[in-house]
């Protein structure tokens, strides 16, 4: 006999829309099914109960809950976003010919979760999972400025305390102003803060729910990024930052 998961399983298949079908009844479930009616209907509603299904208050029919596309979402985002990210850092690296990287949060660190080296002879090697705190360089700042106020504030404070740690200190006016420059303009942009002589450049990645989870951006020589080629790149980051946030569901929160 097949167990209970294994009836709302299938249950929850049969629910899948079939073009403008939508909605089911708990009687077309079970013929479908091959189970009684009454099993259907317990097990619709135990589904219901728990957010997988949703039911007709007028037809009394079922649907697929709001509960199976959050979590789809999150796999999504969470489990494949570095193949998910592969061609647009692939793209980005064709047009700008730089370094390009993945950097995701961890606490109050940014972790370099993918990257392609550049086009150039010259160039600065980062290895994947390096980690860098939050307050320095553009693709990790590029995720502090876009984390709600008071998280903001609780990550610069973890940060001050390991900075005093180390007898260093951190200019929290200072981050707060680059912070509150990069929200308003929509990326993030550094020089030599990680490695000197450098610039980075660097766009947030939003979720389905509209937070911030990622970040992508190049890095290369101060000498290759000046005026109007300067622009060109700017550009070129916030238009992949826009590109993997709708890729892996997300909505842009800069538009």
């Amino acid at each position: 006999m097949s167990s209970v998961l294994d009836r709302a399983v299938n249950i929850l298949q049969l629910l899948v829309p079939d073009g403008n079908h939508k909605e089911w009844g708990a009687s077309e479930v079970a013929r479908r099914a091959g189970i009684p009616v009454g099993t259907v209907h317990r097990i619709l509603l135990e589904l219901k109960k728990h957010g997988l299904v949703s039911q007709n208050n007028e037809t009394k029919k079922f649907r697929l809950g709001l509960l199976l596309m959050e979590l789809g979402f999150i796999a999504q985002a969470n489990l494949s976003i570095v193949d998910l990210a592969r061609p647009v850092l692939n793209q980005l690296v064709e047009k700008t010919l730089e370094a390009t990287h993945l950097t995701i949060r961890d606490g109050y660190e940014g972790v370099l979760l993918d990257k392609l080296d550049s086009r150039h002879e010259l160039r600065f090697v980062q290895p994947i999972g390096a980690r860098t705190l939050l307050t320095q360089g553009a693709l990790k700042k590029a995720i502090l400025a876009f984390l709600p106020s008071a998280e903001i504030e609780a990550v610069l404070t973890k940060i001050e305390a390991v900075l005093q740690s180390r007898a260093l200190s951190l200019p929290k006016v200072k981050i707060r102003q680059d912070l509150k420059n990069i929200k308003s303009r929509g990326y993030s942009l550094s020089y030599g803060e990680v490695n000197p002589g450098t610039v980075a450049i660097a766009s947030p990645v939003f979720d389905y729910k509209g937070q911030v989870t990622a970040s992508i951006g190049i890095m290369g020589p101060q000498n290759r990024f000046s005026g109007a080629e300067m622009e060109q790149k700017i550009r070129m980051v916030r238009k992949a930052g826009a590109n993997l946030t709708q890729i892996i569901g997300g909505i842009d929160m800069l538009e």
